[in-house]
C-alpha cells in the first residue's frame, strides 16, 4: 500500500505544480509547440519530396543519355522518345527549383514570425553604465 500512496502523493504534487500556471498558459503553450511540429512537419515533407523530384531527375537525365549515346553509336532511336526524355528533364528541373524556393520561404516566413516573437517579449534593455547595471525602457 505504501508505493500506492507514493503514487497519489506524486500525483497530488503534480497537480499542485500545476495550480501556479494557469490552464491558458499550458494551453498556449501547447498551441506553440503543435504549431512547431506542424511546421517542422511541413518542411520535412517538402525536403522529401524535393529528394524525390532530384531522385527522377537523376534517373531522367540517365535514360537520356542512355538514347543519346545509343544514338551515337548509330543505333535506331526514336526523335519522339529523344524529345519525351527532354521534356521530361524540363519538368522535374521546374519542379525542383520551385520545391527549392519553396522550402526557402517557408523557412524565411517561420523565422520572421520567430524573430517577430523575440521582439515583442523584449520589454526592457539592459545597459551598462561603469559599475551598475541599469534596466531601461526599450521605447527610449
Amino acid at each position: 500500500m505504501r508505493n500506492l500512496n507514493d503514487v497519489f502523493n506524486t500525483v497530488d504534487e503534480a497537480f499542485g505544480n500545476a495550480k501556479h500556471s494557469s490552464f491558458e498558459d499550458v494551453l498556449q503553450k501547447t498551441r506553440e509547440y503543435a504549431k512547431k511540429s506542424a511546421e517542422a512537419i511541413e518542411i520535412s515533407r517538402k525536403k522529401i519530396e524535393l529528394i524525390d523530384a532530384k531522385t527522377r531527375l537523376s534517373k531522367a537525365y540517365e535514360r537520356f543519355g542512355r538514347l543519346q549515346y545509343s544514338a551515337y553509336h548509330g543505333d535506331e532511336v526514336s526523335q519522339d522518345e529523344i524529345e519525351a526524355g527532354a521534356d521530361e528533364i524540363s519538368l522535374l528541373k521546374n519542379r525542383v527549383k520551385f520545391l527549392d524556393e519553396e522550402i526557402e520561404a517557408f523557412k524565411e516566413t517561420v523565422a520572421a514570425g520567430f524573430d517577430a516573437k523575440m521582439n515583442a517579449s523584449k520589454e526592457h534593455d539592459v545597459v551598462v553604465d561603469d559599475v551598475e547595471v541599469i534596466d531601461e525602457d526599450s521605447d527610449k
